[in-house]
Order: C-alpha cells, then sequence, then structure tokens
C-alpha cells in the first residue's frame, strides 16, 4: 500500500515510436527513489508498450497516443493510451517486474479497475488538452500527415 503523501516526480517527454502500427509519445516518469533509472532502448519500449495496444483493434482507432514508462515506489508500469473516435482514449496498463528483461513478466492491472495514478494524471491532462488544440478545436475532416506530426511533436517535461 502506498503513503499518503506527496513527492513531485520528473517527467521527461523521450519523442515519438511506432508500435506494430501505432505512433506513440513515449514519457517517463520517475519517482526520486530512483534517482536517475536508466532508460531502455526504444526497441525495448516498443516491447514493453506492445501489450497495451488495443485489442481488439476497432475501424474508429486513429493508432495515435502516448506510452508512460513509470518507475514508480510501489513497482514499475507501463500504460498505453490511443485516441480512439475522435474524442475517446482507450488504455491498457500493467505492472512489470523489470524494464530490462529479454522476458519481462507483465501483470494486467485490469482487475483493479484502475485509471491511473495522481502522477500519471498530469501527462493525461497535458495530452487532453493537446488533443483538443491540436486536432478537434481545427474541426479537420480527417487526420492529417501535418495534423499527427505537429501532435507527436509537442510533449510534456518537467516535475508534476
Amino acid at each position: 500500500m502506498n503513503p499518503l503523501e506527496y513527492t513531485p516526480r520528473r517527467v521527461d517527454f523521450l519523442g515519438a515510436l511506432t508500435v506494430q502500427d501505432t505512433k506513440l509519445k513515449i514519457y517517463s516518469l520517475i519517482s526520486p527513489k530512483y534517482g536517475a533509472a536508466p532508460l531502455p532502448g526504444m526497441d525495448k519500449i516498443a516491447q514493453l508498450l506492445a501489450p497495451g495496444l488495443p485489442d481488439p483493434k476497432l475501424e474508429a482507432d486513429h493508432k495515435i497516443g502516448f506510452g508512460i514508462l513509470h518507475w514508480a515506489n510501489d513497482g514499475l508500469y507501463t500504460l498505453t493510451n490511443t485516441w480512439f473516435d475522435a474524442n475517446m482514449l482507450r488504455m491498457k496498463a500493467f505492472k512489470i517486474d523489470s524494464f530490462e528483461s529479454d522476458t519481462p513478466e507483465m501483470m494486467s492491472l485490469d482487475h483493479l479497475n484502475v485509471i491511473t495514478c495522481v502522477w500519471e494524471l498530469e501527462i493525461y491532462k497535458y495530452e487532453r488538452d493537446l488533443w483538443v488544440r491540436q486536432v478537434l478545436a481545427q474541426n479537420p475532416a480527417s487526420l492529417t500527415d501535418e495534423i499527427v506530426a505537429e501532435y507527436l511533436s509537442l510533449g510534456f517535461n518537467g516535475y508534476v
């Protein structure tokens, strides 16, 4: 069980990555407990986020979203998020034994009915506001390559 206390955590936007057929913005979120946690390479990050891609894939999936690697006080987590049907977000989260393992053990958090933690919520808020500004407020007939590239190029860095 986590204690009822709050200590800011560092968020870094690591750029965009194609995971299978989905373009994801990648974030690291690190508790001070870990100091400067070693980041896995992009191939490893793709492997860690792939199990969280939507299943089943639906026609209204935009194949665009963001992933979070979270070094939390109570363990390591991955969260994969993809935009769906204009204004909804699909998400899958896992607790993971190691970000470095060749065959990491990943436990789905579906059974907990957890949405996200307070630190991750700041990333979600940023991404929500960005999706509204960069996509929905423009009222595009479709997602153009230009809109997608602009959205994927923007990310949050700082403490939450």
